[in-house]
C-alpha cells in the first residue's frame, strides 16, 4: 500500500477539494496510507506582508482538526530531527522558497513517504524526483491525484 503525504488543503478551491478527498476515499479503500505533517493545522493560514491573511474560515477549524485527527490519517511530528532537516533542505535547495514548504518535505523524507502530495507548482513540484529519502529511493512529489471521470462505455 503506498504512503502519500498531502500537504495542505486549500479548502476555497473546488478542484483541489476534490482531488484531496479523492486521496482520502483511496486511503479509506485501503489502497493507499495518509500521512501529513502536524504543520498542516497551522499551514492552512498565510498571511503575507502588508496582505490580508487567508485560510479556512473559522467554522471550518473543527471539521479539518478532525480530519487530521481521524484515525486514517497518520501524523508526523515537527521536532528537532525534522526541523533540521528542513533547514538543510532551505540552505541546499534555496528555490523551494519556504520554510513551511521544506518542512512538509522533511516531514515525508525520514518515514521514506512515497509521493508528497501539493499544490506548491512554483516550490515544490519542480523537485519532484530529485530528493532522496532516508531509503535513497527518490520523492515523488505531484499534485493529488484527480478523481477518475465514469467510465461512458460502462453497461450501467
Amino acid at each position: 500500500m503506498g504512503r502519500k503525504c498531502i500537504d495542505r488543503i486549500n479548502w476555497f478551491d473546488k478542484g483541489r477539494v476534490e482531488r484531496c478527498c479523492n486521496v482520502i476515499e483511496l486511503v479509506r479503500n485501503g489502497e493507499a496510507e495518509l500521512r501529513t505533517s502536524a504543520f498542516t493545522l497551522a499551514g492552512v493560514w498565510k498571511k503575507k506582508c502588508d496582505t490580508e491573511a487567508v485560510g479556512i474560515q473559522k467554522e471550518q477549524d473543527r471539521a479539518f482538526e478532525n480530519l487530521i485527527e481521524a484515525e486514517f490519517v497518520k501524523k508526523i511530528n515537527v521536532d528537532v530531527d525534522v526541523g533540521s532537516l528542513a533547514r538543510r533542505l532551505l540552505r541546499r535547495h534555496p528555490s523551494i522558497g519556504k520554510p513551511q514548504d521544506a518542512i512538509h518535505v522533511a516531514s515525508c523524507l525520514p518515514g521514506n513517504v512515497d509521493e508528497l502530495h501539493t499544490f506548491a507548482e512554483r516550490d515544490l513540484i519542480k523537485f519532484d524526483g530529485q530528493l532522496p529519502r532516508r531509503d535513497k529511493i527518490k520523492l515523488k512529489i505531484c499534485k493529488p491525484l484527480a478523481p477518475l471521470e465514469p467510465d461512458m462505455f460502462s453497461d450501467d
